[in-house]
């Protein structure tokens, strides 16, 4: 049996053998999340994943203001250019073993800031997690969004 080269095995290793579902819509749990940001009243992500798209609508409510983001990515890694509340949202997903990650950089007024979000799935598909770090030169966060499946 021929010997894999270490390109091989990374590849292996990057690219999990059943592609996870994250379809569904997704509640945030308040009390399992760790926010180093003020806590919205609620967030809802609706995700429509169909290997290898990922549609996603997120919809933040702060103050009894509602803001929703609404993307459409595939998993293969592929840039996507969305403009979203002023920003320029340059935006990618792909996988790393059973994680999707969101790679994405925003533009406003010629300040930059990235926004990476790693995705998995937990208890059996019933608990979708976030863990986001965001940077830019004011803002540095990392927070663990834990959401239920409604």
């Amino acid at each position: 049996m021929p010997k894999l080269t270490d390109e091989m095995k990374e590849l292996v290793e990057r690219q999990p053998m059943t592609k996870l579902d994250f379809t569904g819509t997704w509640k945030l749990n308040h009390e399992k999340s760790s926010l180093q940001i003020p806590a919205p009243e609620s967030t809802i992500f609706v995700i429509k994943h169909s290997e290898p798209h990922f549609h996603l609508e997120r919809t933040h409510v702060f103050g009894g203001n509602s803001d929703t983001l609404s993307i459409d990515l595939t998993t293969d890694g592929k840039a996507v250019v969305r403009n979203h509340g002023g920003f320029e949202i340059h935006a990618s997903l792909r996988w790393e073993g059973e994680t999707l990650v969101f790679d994405s950089r925003l533009d406003r007024q010629g300040e930059q800031a990235t926004n990476i979000v790693r995705y998995r799935l937990s208890d059996e598909g019933q608990i979708f997690i976030a863990e986001e770090q965001f940077r830019s030169r004011e803002h540095n966060h990392d927070n663990r969004w834990v959401f239920d499946k409604q």
